[in-house]
């Protein structure tokens, strides 16, 4: 391959990093917008939309998962360890209002990570930049819910939004741990 077939390669290589990182931080900017609008509903409003995914999911419980003897026993012992194990009990509105907290952090440093990986930002920096933003973020959203009337400012709603992007950072420090490894026995199995 001649010197200008692999500088058009690169160019070409380049562009495509730059469209996908692009691509990753509209998604980012997506999810950090639905993160913004939700924190901006009333208190009431709020109640309601968490509480109609409550009932969907207790719904689609009852009839895929507690339709057979063996779903029945899977479904209580599910019950059992949530009961157990969350700070909330029993209340399944206020679980499932801590897990969306959880998710959308986890999806949020998802797309942080990789766009700075796309960007060729070494896994230190990645992983700092993403905990940095997912934790900025998460205190401003929870200082404009306390703006918003019905609602309120809530530190363990950030230790849990952290949880998420933490988790999320975590796991894809681990993939990317186990890419580079198998791409170094692969290369260093080449020479």
């Amino acid at each position: 391959m001649t010197f200008k077939g692999l500088n058009n390669m690169k160019k070409k290589n380049w562009f495509l990093r730059i469209l996908c990182a692009l691509l990753f931080l509209c998604m980012s900017g997506l999810i950090m917008l639905s993160i913004y609008t939700l924190s901006a509903e009333d208190g009431y409003q709020s109640g309601s939309r968490s509480s109609e995914v409550t009932e969907v999911l207790k719904e689609e419980v009852q009839t895929r998962l507690e339709s057979t003897p063996e779903g029945m026993q899977l479904s209580e012992r599910i019950k059992s360890f949530i009961i157990l194990h969350s700070p909330y009990g029993s209340d399944w509105n206020l679980n499932v209002r801590k897990l969306a907290h959880f998710s959308i952090y986890f999806a949020l440093a998802t797309m942080c990570y990789i766009t700075l990986a796309i960007l060729g930002i070494g896994k230190i920096g990645r992983i700092i930049l993403t905990l940095l933003i997912c934790g900025v973020f998460a205190i401003f959203d929870e200082l404009h819910q306390g703006d918003v009337v019905g609602r309120t400012m809530s530190s363990s709603d950030v230790v849990i939004d952290s949880l998420g992007a933490f988790t999320s950072v975590c796991i894809l420090t681990v993939i990317s741990m186990i890419y580079s490894f198998f791409g170094f026995i692969l290369n260093g199995s080449k020479d």
